[in-house]
Parts: C-alpha cells; sequence; structure tokens
C-alpha cells in the first residue's frame, strides 16, 4: 500500500513527482466489474494549494472486461491523464455542489494520500456500465446456434417452415 504523508512532503518541497507501478492485487478491484491482470504504472505529480492539493496523475494500464452483447472477455485501455483535486471533509452540515466539485475527492485522514484508493477510484469511474468489445459487436454469435439447430431432428410438421426460411 503506497501511502504519502502529505504534509511531511511540503515541509520539504514545493512540487512532488514520482512514478509508481502498482501491482493488481494492491489495487483489490471489485471482480464484478472486470479484472485487472497486469501492473497499473502511475506518474504523479502534486502542488499544494490554499484548499488542499492538486493532483494530476497520467494512469496506464488495462482491464479485462466481459462484452456485455457477445459475453466474450476483451481488454480496455484504461490510460487516462486526470487532474484532482484534494480536500478535507467540509464542515458544514449543508452543502450545495457546483460542476467543478465532482473533480474533487476527499482525504479519510488530515494530509494523508492513499495512492492506491485514488486511482481504483479513476479505474472503475472509466468502467462502462455496458462494455462492449467493439462498437459493432453483433451479440452471441450465431454459427453456434446454427450448429445446434442442425444437430437436432427436424420435426416433419415443420420442414415447411425451414424451406421458407432459404428463399
Amino acid at each position: 500500500m503506497t501511502v504519502l504523508n502529505l504534509k511531511e512532503i511540503f515541509e520539504k518541497e514545493e512540487v512532488f513527482e514520482n512514478r509508481y507501478v502498482i501491482k493488481p492485487e494492491d489495487l483489490s478491484f471489485p471482480a464484478d466489474l472486470g479484472e485487472i491482470r497486469e501492473p497499473v504504472e502511475v506518474f504523479l505529480r502534486i502542488t499544494k494549494d490554499k484548499n488542499g492539493y492538486r493532483v494530476f496523475m497520467n494512469i496506464l494500464g488495462n482491464v479485462e472486461l466481459e462484452c456485455s452483447r457477445c459475453l466474450e472477455l476483451f481488454d480496455k485501455d484504461i490510460s487516462q491523464e486526470k487532474e484532482k483535486h484534494l480536500e478535507y471533509y467540509p464542515k458544514e452540515d449543508h452543502l450545495s455542489l457546483s460542476p467543478e466539485d465532482l473533480e474533487v475527492s476527499f482525504m479519510e485522514e488530515p494530509d494523508i494520500l492513499n495512492l492506491e484508493d485514488l486511482v481504483r477510484e479513476e479505474i472503475i469511474l472509466s468502467v462502462p456500465m455496458k462494455p462492449l468489445c467493439s462498437p459493432h459487436c453483433t451479440g452471441v454469435h450465431h454459427p453456434a446456434l446454427v450448429l445446434e439447430e442442425e444437430s437436432k431432428p427436424v420435426d416433419p410438421r415443420f420442414a415447411i417452415l425451414k424451406d421458407l426460411l432459404t428463399k
């Protein structure tokens, strides 16, 4: 687990940059969404601002998903560049959100960043609700259905219908 103490880091530096390789088991990716089989590379740059920290991430990797039409497994590229703002949890009881607030993550502990949690969140947000192996996926492959049909004995009462299909 990669935990960064941001308070200590920014006592010494103004900008923090580093490259990390996160193993699939460290990401604890939900199995019902897909599977990450190879390490994910992350370039991280953090700067401090008045309300918290500005985090720039360049994530490189793949996730194995199941196509929602044909049920075949395929790899989806999850590479992305993302900029987030890390803040402390708000103290007000009632909040209203603005569009900029959608790019905010909150720190569980003050000045502590759990890198795996932040990367997992971004990967999950990049996985489509209905993943497709290709935009032109036709669904379950028909040859298997045709072979299954041909192996069954044909009821002679329906033979005339089969002739209509071939015309």
